[in-house]
């Protein structure tokens, strides 16, 4: 009687054994049946009713003794309650309850899984919980809710530390929601994994110029200049912060060496042009531009430039002119001075003309040019351009 006894407690002990791997086994054939469903289409009401029926089974999986601390028990937990997260869009208190149960779902199956049969799973899982983040961040930053987008984004980010799109994401959100720290952090990360965006060095240097840091920012525009060395805004960003420290002189040489290695490089010479104008060194500045011209004369930026330079110069002379006293003793030389600005204006004219043909779309050109009709008292042509601009 004994041994029947004995006999009959271990078959009770194998029989609620088994009827828990069992709910396991049921929830993993259900969550198949919600992926095929997936692949068919069916509706997302269905598709959350065979969710559900496999949460049901996981639920009473992972609170008995006997399999609370399998790892597929807990792998399938996380997957399922994933799954919930992402397909009910409909009621979002139910959403955020399953996305905070799979994550310690994630967190416990990859604390069991010693021989990594769940990888698969937990990765799943990350995905899923990604996605989530994902349409929030996106939505929150559509709404301009740009902290929210941060925390939402920076979930995936530090879920997906190779990503270097997240990554990025995070930065500029962070920036947009004006936390500089955390832009830069997330800036200095995306340029660990990618470094063939040239604007992520140019956002972390001027995130670091807006803390005053110009040797972060220095450092950083030099490494971006290293990968991407004929970047115009990397080039006029360096020469920024060459400005900002009172050492145009500085980058002045540098340029002035690169030409000497590369003298028909139009960039160079170009920038050189930037460089000697930023410093109030105008006839170097034209010089240069005209360098460049010489290389390439349909160079816009170069042509527009040249123009702009030809205009401060008149202005100079205008300048000097309006400042003499109003008497019969000054007149010649206010006239003198008066020739000599519309004679630069002259200049900038068929300059401004040729950038608009380059460009005919930039307002900034056709603006710059109506000016310089206006003073020159070509009104017809000002009347022209007006109704152009208006057009625009």
């Amino acid at each position: 009687m004994k041994k029947l006894l004995s006999s009959l407690v271990a078959l009770s002990l194998c029989t609620v054994v088994m009827a828990q791997k069992s709910e396991i086994s049921a929830a993993k054939n259900t969550y198949a049946i919600f992926e095929v469903g997936t692949q068919t289409k069916a509706s997302a009401k269905k598709q959350l009713e065979t969710l559900n029926t496999a949460k049901a089974s996981i639920d009473k999986a992972t609170v008995h003794e006997k399999t609370l601390n399998a790892p597929d028990a807990w792998g399938y937990k996380a997957l399922i309650y994933s799954a919930i997260a992402v397909t009910d869009t409909v009621n979002m208190s139910n959403a955020d309850a399953a996305f905070k149960t799979a994550q310690e779902a994630i967190a416990k199956a990859k604390e069991l899984d010693k021989e990594g049969k769940e990888k698969n799973n937990i990765e799943s899982s990350e995905r899923n919980l990604s996605i989530v983040m994902q349409n929030r961040g996106v939505s929150a930053f559509n709404k301009k809710d740009y902290k929210t987008a941060y925390t939402s984004f920076k979930y995936i980010s530090d879920v997906m530390p190779k990503d270097s799109l997240f990554s990025m994401y995070t930065a500029i959100a962070a920036n947009s929601a004006q936390m500089t720290d955390e832009a830069i952090k997330y800036y200095n990360k995306t340029l660990e994994l990618n470094t063939k965006n040239p604007s992520l060095y140019q956002e972390l240097g001027r995130l670091y110029m807006a803390k005053a840091d110009t040797n972060s920012a220095l450092k950083v525009i030099e490494a971006g200049r290293a990968v991407h060395p004929n970047n115009l805004n990397l080039i006029y960003d360096e020469l920024n912060v060459y400005l900002a420290r009172g050492q145009a002189n500085k980058q002045i040489s540098k340029i002035e060496s690169a030409i000497a290695q590369e003298p028909k490089n139009k960039t160079l010479h170009f920038v050189a042009g930037v460089a000697y104008a930023s410093n109030k060194q105008l006839d170097k500045a034209e010089e240069a531009y005209n360098k460049a011209l010489e290389i390439d004369p349909s160079y816009a930026d170069a042509v527009y430039n040249l123009a702009v330079i030809y205009i401060d110069k008149g202005n100079a002379f205008i300048n000097q002119a309006n400042a003499l006293p109003n008497n019969k003793g000054t007149e010649a030389k206010y006239n003198a001075l008066k020739s000599q600005f519309n004679a630069q204006l002259t200049k900038a004219a068929p300059l401004l003309e040729k950038a608009r043909e380059l460009n005919p779309k930039d307002r900034n050109v056709a603006k710059a040019l109506r000016e310089v009709y206006v003073k020159l008292n070509k009104l017809d042509k000002a009347a022209e351009l007006k109704k152009q601009l208006d057009q625009m």
